[in-house]
């Protein structure tokens, strides 16, 4: 047979298998692919076997056309031909057509099932992706919840030692300034008003003070700020980041409760102080 005419057949016998592949069709209707088949395979006619796997490819993608109507009606033709084989070669309509047929719907099979085990294979190696990638997003979630776990359990200690130093703090220097105050009292039992009112404020300015420096070395430690907002952070708000308040005005603005207390106090001492002179 010529090659350009064995390349011809092999074409229309792509579009038969198409056809085939379009739906399951009745007996009738495999009888007249059947009779179309024999005019095919005539003269020696030998299928191409290595063009088969595009084409199951093809159909497989394709809406319109099922795997399982390729399978079905190569099987029906197989019924057909079996039945005409048993006959009296008289009677026989197909004959010759049986054994290229056969061999037909085992290379069809043959790759359709190849075709199913790469499907398998793909779907397993996607599922496989799929749930890597869903681990994977599992895994810096929780990563993610570990480390906000970590900071909040790093932010409740340092709010612990925060709170339980200026409790030790604030109870120590109140102790502290409470025997001093009580030992100045003592020791003035006789002394002039305005005097004795001069020493209890300086106790009382020393002890605010000392309070107020633990308070910073704690804030220091935990790294928390006791400074009052400002236009920057560290006081660069001036030219060439440098400071545009003096010191004095800094402290005003950044530790206002200090500093108007200090003055509170220093004013009262100096009264009692005048006071006493006259």
């Amino acid at each position: 047979m010529l090659l350009e005419e064995s390349k011809r057949r092999q074409e229309l016998l792509k579009q038969y298998i198409w056809e085939l592949a379009a739906q399951c069709f009745e007996s009738e209707k495999i009888r007249e692919y059947a009779f179309k088949l024999k005019d095919l395979y005539n003269n020696n006619f030998r299928h191409s076997y290595s063009e088969f796997f595009p084409i199951i490819v093809d159909i497989a993608k394709e809406e319109n056309y099922n795997l399982e109507f390729l399978s079905s009606n190569i099987e029906e033709l197989k019924n057909i031909l079996e039945q005409d084989y048993t006959k009296e070669d008289k009677k026989r309509e197909f004959k010759g057509l049986y054994k290229s047929l056969v061999k037909l719907g085992d290379h069809l099979n043959l790759e359709i099932g190849r075709y199913n085990y790469f499907s398998s294979s793909e779907k397993k190696l996607i599922d496989i992706e799929k749930y890597t990638e869903t681990s994977q997003d599992k895994l810096t979630h929780a990563t993610s919840e570990l480390e906000n776990a970590k900071e909040k359990i790093h932010a409740m200690q340092t709010e612990l030692i925060a709170v339980l130093s200026i409790f030790a703090a604030i109870v120590l220097t109140f102790s502290c300034s409470i025997n001093l105050i009580g030992s100045v009292l003592t020791h003035m039992n006789e002394a002039p008003f305005f005097k004795a009112t001069f020493f209890t404020l300086l106790c009382g300015f020393i002890v605010i003070n000392l309070i107020f420096v633990m308070m910073y070395f704690i804030s220091k430690i935990i790294g928390r700020s006791i400074y009052a907002s400002c236009k920057t952070t560290n006081c660069t708000c001036g030219e060439n980041n440098t400071p545009s308040c003096n010191s004095l005005n800094r402290i005003r603005k950044r530790l206002p409760y200090i500093f108007w207390l200090n003055i509170f106090i220093i004013t009262l001492m100096i009264s009692s102080l005048i006071m006493y002179k006259i």
